[in-house]
């Protein structure tokens, strides 16, 4: 990342939905986040507004059912797995 102030981390219209055979549960919706480096961030709120979710999403352990994310202006969508496990 240059220090220009560019985003290290950009989310755009993230949205998390997880299915089973009879519910749907929106863990997120439309949530758009930017990091720049050297940034200090706290994800806070109520059990079950989706802080672990997001987290997962942030570091690569899951994946959004739409949306952007974008880590050093590269869409994460386009790693592959090996690339997101050295991450």
């Amino acid at each position: 990342m240059s220090a220009d102030g560019t985003a290290l981390i950009q989310l755009q219209g993230i949205k998390k939905v997880f299915y089973t055979d009879e519910v749907e549960t929106h863990a997120l919706a439309d949530v758009h986040l930017e990091i720049k480096q050297g940034d200090y961030v706290s994800i806070a709120g109520p059990s079950g507004c989706g802080k672990t979710t997001l987290l997962s999403l942030l570091g690569l352990l899951d994946t959004p059912t739409e949306g952007t994310y974008l880590l050093e202006d590269r869409p994460v969508a386009n790693l592959s797995a090996a690339e997101r496990a050295r991450i």
